[in-house]
């Protein structure tokens, strides 16, 4: 950057990332709860991928499909954890010594854009699968229905209240804080419920991980 007459500027080559750095006293244990958070994302997701490849019960599209989300959710969490693990990132936008505001703007049109439209699509199929489920006459029918519906909201919730956090509501005064804890909830917590709500809980892949433990045993 070139310097004006009579101007007074400082050249930036590099910065730093401070994340959780105002808690010094809660670094280690942040970093071995990531630590424990990443093993069983990595794991989970590793055993269904391996499951729906292997197991040919599971060769279908419905499993293929869990298969590779859970290779995504492997992909996206080595892409984020291990440099978390190492800096605990949170964003770059506030360091900048120009006027975010357009950029502010353009990230809020398009957040509700693609945010808003899939949540509420999302939430109109799971309005039509409720009134589904209360037509069902068998009392035990209702409540396996529910239990699968409800664990799957849980999800549907947590992942589009976390990003309507981070990327609609200003990340500035008071929920400044909150905002930074609602990211590492989205970045961090997502790809380990995933898992074990849409697959592990699924009767087929239960049967899947039972011969597997049976094959390892017979041949150790």
């Amino acid at each position: 950057m070139e310097k004006g007459e009579g101007e007074n500027q400082t050249s930036i080559s590099e910065f730093i990332l401070l994340g959780f750095g105002n808690l010094p006293g809660l670094q280690i244990l942040f970093f071995l709860l990531f630590l424990g958070i990443y093993i069983v994302t990595m794991a989970a997701n590793l055993v269904i991928v391996v499951l729906v490849v292997v197991d040919r019960h599971l060769h279908s599209p419905m499993y293929f499909f869990l298969g590779n989300l859970s290779w995504l959710e492997i992909c996206y969490s080595s892409t984020i954890l291990p440099r978390m693990l190492a800096s605990f990132l949170t964003g770059v936008i506030n360091l900048s010594c120009s006027d975010t505001s357009l950029v502010n703007l353009v990230t809020l049109i398009f957040s509700s854009t693609n945010i808003i439209l899939p949540f509420l699509l999302t939430l109109a199929s799971y309005v039509y699968i409720i009134s589904t489920i209360l037509r069902i006459s068998s009392i035990t029918g209702k409540q396996k229905a529910f239990s699968v519906c409800s664990s799957h909201l849980i999800v549907v919730t947590i992942y589009y209240g976390t990003l309507i956090t981070v990327y609609m509501l200003p990340n500035t005064g008071a929920l400044r804080i909150p905002n930074k804890f609602v990211s590492v909830l989205y970045a961090v917590l997502t790809p380990l419920i995933n898992p074990l709500i849409y697959s592990l809980r699924n009767k087929k892949v239960k049967e899947a991980l039972r011969r597997a433990r049976q094959k390892c045993r017979v041949f150790p």
